[in-house]
C-alpha cells in the first residue's frame, strides 16, 4: 500500500474518531479510553493517526459511540451505489 495513501486514511480516521467521540458526549480522550478499557496513551495514538485499532476494538468503539464502522472509515464504500451504464455492461 502506498505510504501517502495509508497516512491519509489514518489521519482521516483519526479526525472522524475524535469528532464521533465528542458528538457522543465524551469530552476528553481520557474519559473515552477509560470507557473502552484501554490505556489513555494507546487511545491517543488512534486520535493522532499514528496507530489504528484492530477490528475487535473498532467494533467496541462503534458500539460505545453508537456509530457504524463506515462513519469512521475514510473511503469506505457506501451501501447504495448508483448503477451506471459502464457498470452494467462490464459483466
Amino acid at each position: 500500500m502506498d505510504k501517502r495513501f495509508q497516512t491519509e486514511v489514518m489521519n482521516a480516521f483519526a479526525r472522524r474518531l475524535k469528532k464521533a467521540r465528542e458528538d457522543a458526549g465524551f469530552d476528553t480522550a481520557k474519559r473515552f479510553a477509560e470507557a473502552l478499557g484501554v490505556e489513555q496513551n494507546r487511545y491517543r495514538h488512534w486520535e493522532r493517526g499514528t496507530a489504528q485499532p484492530d477490528i475487535a476494538m473498532l467494533t467496541r468503539i462503534c458500539r460505545l459511540l453508537d456509530v457504524e464502522p463506515n462513519d469512521l472509515l475514510p473511503l469506505a464504500l457506501k451501501r447504495s451505489r448508483p448503477t451506471t451504464e459502464s457498470n452494467t455492461n462490464a459483466a
